[in-house]
């Protein structure tokens, strides 16, 4: 299931996903809305981070994008958004996640797609 996430919905707060990830299925995060003129980022936290480990063991490809910082107890992951060319996060998660058990957030007015 793909799903699509605009600026407004990933600015300050942020928004629980609408769909769950299948641990070792590879998804696409691809930046839309793209017009910033400094670097940006986006981010996945564990919506309840006391008894998750949702990102402990995922890996990760970047495309214009730089370095992924996933927290030490594997409840949130961040990526550097570089201001050129499409962005692209290739993205496989360890575990399974629930549908809206992850919040996604970014700065920079940038939209999300994932595939």
């Amino acid at each position: 299931m793909a799903s699509t996430y605009t600026p407004n919905e990933l600015f300050g707060a942020g928004v629980p996903s609408t769909q769950a990830f299948t641990a070792a299925t590879p998804y696409t995060l691809t930046v839309t809305d793209k017009s910033i003129v400094g670097t940006c980022y986006l981010v996945f936290s564990a919506t309840d981070p006391s008894n998750t480990l949702y990102f402990s063991g995922s890996t990760f490809s970047l495309t214009n994008a730089s370095g992924v910082v996933n927290d030490v107890n594997g409840n949130n992951f961040g990526v550097v958004i570089s201001p050129q060319g499409v962005t692209e996060i290739y993205w496989t998660p360890a575990v399974t996640i629930p549908s809206g058990e992850v919040t996604i957030q970014a700065t920079g007015n940038i939209g999300l797609s994932i595939a």
